[in-house]
């Protein structure tokens, strides 16, 4: 475990704007205090990455934030004690208002759930929750850390595994919007959905029916879209279309290849259709995100 005062902010922040930049790093959750150094507004923009999530414990009395989606901006009030959360795998960006000062907690997805290989997991509405709200029992987990964060008492590396511990499970049961199932407890799909996964993953750039993957795995269509939901959590087409968007993206840092020859190849009806299914899951057009982020685009 390390304490450190970082000057490179990983929420989007400049080292500039903080008058308070502190860091407790355990093996893969960290707790963070960052505090403004004026009232003054600043802005703040983060890409898509696969970094997490990120909950916030307002310690200030006045904050305000607006919150861009798409081209709608959402002005949000923190006293003390609000909450936010944030999925780093969808595009942030926001202007800050009033001297902020928030206690952080950076989660990695496969801590927050259990995490297994059999592709890309859903960040968009993976989360339940509302800014600024409030939780008694997440007020009480952070606050038991703040004072070590501070430096106000010597660090205990068990006490705060436990609290992270606790904190991961609360959320983990009260704000997933999508329930994981009792039963599934091993690391690795059952042998029916390996092979489905196989033929979805030998489709990405074509069409494949339920009938058809239920046929070919020897089990009825009706068993097979049970098992499927119960082991992952998702529809058959859910999944697939989630490998065709991260396929995409990865095609994106291609600039030679347009836009609508990236939707073919992925296996989307249209152009069209790509951008909203992009969209959706990254806050962001297409275009767009290779513009920022896979470099020069032909369009």
């Amino acid at each position: 475990m390390t304490v450190v005062a970082s000057s490179r902010d990983r929420l989007g922040c400049r080292a500039t704007d903080l008058a308070r930049d502190e860091e407790v790093a355990l093996a893969d959750i960290t707790f963070l205090r960052k505090t403004s150094a004026s009232e003054s507004p600043v802005k703040v923009e983060t890409p898509p990455s696969g970094q997490g999530l990120v909950l916030g414990m307002s310690l200030g009395e006045s904050h305000w934030r607006d919150i861009r989606i798409g081209k709608a901006a959402h002005r949000h009030h923190f006293q003390r004690n609000s909450l936010y959360l944030r999925d780093f795998e969808i595009a942030y960006r926001a202007e800050l208002g009033g001297q902020f000062d928030f206690l952080l907690v950076e989660i990695p997805w496969n801590r927050f759930l259990p995490h297994d290989d059999t592709g890309p997991r859903v960040m968009p509405r993976r989360i339940d929750f509302e800014t600024g709200v409030t939780d008694p029992t997440v007020t009480h987990l952070l606050s038991a850390i703040q004072p070590m964060l501070s430096g106000q008492q010597p660090t205990d590396q068990l006490f705060i595994d436990q609290v992270a511990e606790a904190l991961v499970t609360y959320l983990r049961h009260r704000y997933s919007a999508i329930r994981i199932p009792a039963c599934r407890r091993e690391r690795t799909p059952s042998p029916l959905i390996r092979q489905a996964l196989e033929i979805l993953r030998d489709s990405l750039d074509g069409n494949v029916s339920l009938d058809d993957i239920a046929r070919r795995c020897n089990v009825s269509r009706s068993h097979f879209y049970q098992v499927f939901r119960q082991e992952l959590g998702c529809t058959p087409h859910e999944w697939l279309m989630r490998m065709r968007v991260e396929q995409a993206r990865s095609l994106l840092r291609h600039p030679e290849l347009t836009l609508a020859e990236i939707a073919g190849r992925c296996g989307f009806s249209d152009q069209s259709h790509f951008t909203r299914s992009f969209n959706r899951r990254f806050g962001m057009s297409p275009g767009r995100w290779r513009t920022e982020y896979g470099g020069a685009a032909t369009a």
